[in-house]
This record gives C-alpha cells, sequence and structure tokens, in this order.
C-alpha cells in the first residue's frame, strides 16, 4: 500500500476534504542536486490536491491524516491510462490497414487516420471508466490520525 501524509481543511458527514502536496518523484532522489531532471522539478511550484475521502475514525479541521492506496488500484489504473488508449490505437490502426484501406483504395493515410481515431477512442473509453469506478474500492482510504509527539522537556 502506498501511504501519504495529508491535513483535514474540511468535514462533509461521513467524508473529510483532505490537503496533500504533489510531489514529483525527484524529491525523494539523492542525486537530485546534481541531476537535470531533479533541477527542473525543483524549478515548478509545490501544488496542493485536494481529495475526498471517507471518515474511519473523528478528526478535526487541520489535523494531519495518513492516506493510503491499495498497490492493486495503482496497477489497475496504470493498465486503464496507458494500456487502454495503446490497445485501441493498435486495434485502429489494424482495422484500417486490414479493412478501411482496400475498401476505399487508399492508401497510408487511411491507416494513421484510423489508428488516430482509434487512440483517441481509448482515451474517451478511460474516461467513460475512470467516472464509474467506484471510489471506495480504487481512490485513497484514510488509514488512520497523526498524532503529535510532545517533547518531555
Amino acid at each position: 500500500m502506498s501511504e501519504e501524509v495529508a491535513t483535514v481543511v474540511a468535514i462533509e458527514g461521513d467524508y473529510a476534504w483532505v490537503a496533500c502536496e504533489r510531489r514529483s518523484a525527484c524529491s525523494g532522489c539523492q542525486q537530485q542536486s546534481s541531476c537535470g531532471t531533479g533541477t527542473i522539478a525543483n524549478a515548478f511550484s509545490v501544488q496542493t490536491q485536494h481529495l475526498r475521502v471517507r471518515l474511519t475514525t473523528t478528526v478535526r479541521i487541520g489535523q494531519q491524516v495518513r492516506l493510503g492506496i491499495p498497490q492493486q488500484s495503482l496497477l489497475r489504473g496504470a493498465a486503464l491510462v496507458y494500456v487502454l488508449p495503446l490497445l485501441c490505437l493498435l486495434l485502429g490502426g489494424l482495422l484500417g490497414q486490414l479493412w478501411l484501406a482496400p475498401l476505399l483504395a487508399g492508401g497510408e493515410g487511411i491507416t494513421i487516420l484510423t489508428s488516430l481515431l482509434g487512440g483517441a477512442g481509448g482515451f474517451l473509453l478511460v474516461r467513460y471508466y475512470a467516472n464509474r469506478l467506484e471510489q471506495e474500492r480504487y481512490g485513497p482510504q484514510m488509514l488512520g490520525v497523526l498524532v503529535p509527539v510532545r517533547s518531555l522537556s
């Protein structure tokens, strides 16, 4: 499970709105000072993302909570976003090459056009399926509240 710390910004019934910083992978790398990609990542400001999560415990506004996303959700989401459009692009090209180009006596332009239409159709399918996925099952889950550590001085 991938975990992240977020801050509660609002509470609506059984749900809480939390804010977490969207960071690049470069922020955790040891070579970021000598890497060109790390330099570019540091040039952009850190963005805050607001998410709606179901409450599993009592929280207050301003409190920090741990969020988690199951690995299976990440893998399915990556397959949905990357593989489905690519598969549709390839199927569109294959359909254009084997069926539409001979039917219309066209050349590579028809194959290129059907490939692009297949890829665009794949992205539309991703958008459709992403909106239909269960937020409870595939979205972030509240794992617990972070309790501030008090010093003994």
